[in-house]
């Protein structure tokens, strides 16, 4: 081989490295830091491990958040695109199919509502909140949006006792130790995780009406729509969906497989997120240029 050939060999080798090494780089799935790193590793990582071989491409699950309940850190990532795949809430799917033009791929069975249940004997309806306390998961925590939407005014919403971490069990403990007359479920937990000597203790004053869609998967527009499909045809299925069985044991008790998101029952969903403004990064941040 001419010193001329072998230069030329080099060359190529150097121009290609980079597209080699972009291919290399694993697909990054992730959701909500919810739980504590370890947790969330024995929680999603089989289906990651799932989608590598769906996707024929590494896909690897990766904590979004410094620590447990680190909204912040996830908003600030997911707002910048940094994720392939994301399972978490309506209002965050609807947001990056806006925004980010993500396509949800599969959603959990069945719809997401609330209850708010209170021991106050004064309170009556959700109106009678207004000012007082209200126990309810920390925002951007979609049904604590939702409540909160209910009041048209800022000035009249209820003063929201946020509890980042624990979940509906650490809702309902707040409002036993007195942090809060009234507090925010999820109609499901409500009805199936609280015994009835618990309900017997509290009284439910206001019903969400409109259901919303399920925690869903989505995914970047990068990946081919034909790769799409094959996921939506693996997940929807029990055998296809396996992976995802600690998934539906924590989220949606007694599935045993994903359904096909509708990608219209997110429709302005993300404007729940709107009362948390462009210092937020979920509205876009005002043009300095534009006319008042």
């Amino acid at each position: 081989m001419t010193i001329r050939k072998l230069a030329r060999l080099l060359l190529a080798f150097a121009l290609a490295a980079p597209a080699f090494a972009r291919a290399a780089e694993p697909l990054i799935l992730t959701a909500p830091p919810r739980e504590t790193r370890a947790a969330a590793e024995k929680l999603y990582g089989p289906l990651a491990k799932e989608l590598t071989q769906l996707v024929g491409q590494p896909v690897v699950y990766r904590y979004p958040g410094l620590y447990m309940g680190d909204w912040g850190t996830y908003s600030h990532r997911m707002q910048k695109g940094e994720f392939t795949f994301v399972f978490d809430g309506p209002q965050f799917v609807s947001w990056r199919m806006k925004y980010l033009h993500d396509i949800p791929l599969v959603s959990l069975p069945g719809h997401l509502g609330y209850v708010v249940a209170t021991d106050n004997v004064q309170v009556k309806s959700i109106r009678d909140l207004i000012g007082s306390h209200v126990c309810g998961l920390d925002s951007p925590n979609l049904l604590t949006l939702s409540f909160m939407s209910q009041f048209s005014d800022p000035l009249q919403q209820p003063i929201l006792v946020a509890i980042d971490s624990g979940g509906f069990p650490a809702i309902y403990r707040a409002q036993l130790a007195g942090k809060c007359d009234t507090a925010i479920y999820r109609d499901s937990y409500y009805m199936h995780h609280l015994s009835d000597v618990q309900r017997s203790k509290l009284r439910v004053v206001y019903s969400s009406t409109g259901k919303l869609p399920n925690q869903s998967l989505t995914v970047s527009p990068s990946v081919p729509p034909a790769v799409r499909a094959r996921i939506v045809a693996a997940l929807t299925t029990t055998e296809g969906a396996k992976p995802a069985e600690r998934i539906f044991k924590r989220f949606a008790k007694g599935a045993s497989h994903f359904v096909p998101a509708v990608p219209a029952a997110f429709d302005n969903v993300y404007k729940l997120l709107t009362p948390l403004g462009w210092v937020s990064g979920w509205v876009p941040k005002p043009d300095p240029k534009a006319a008042p």
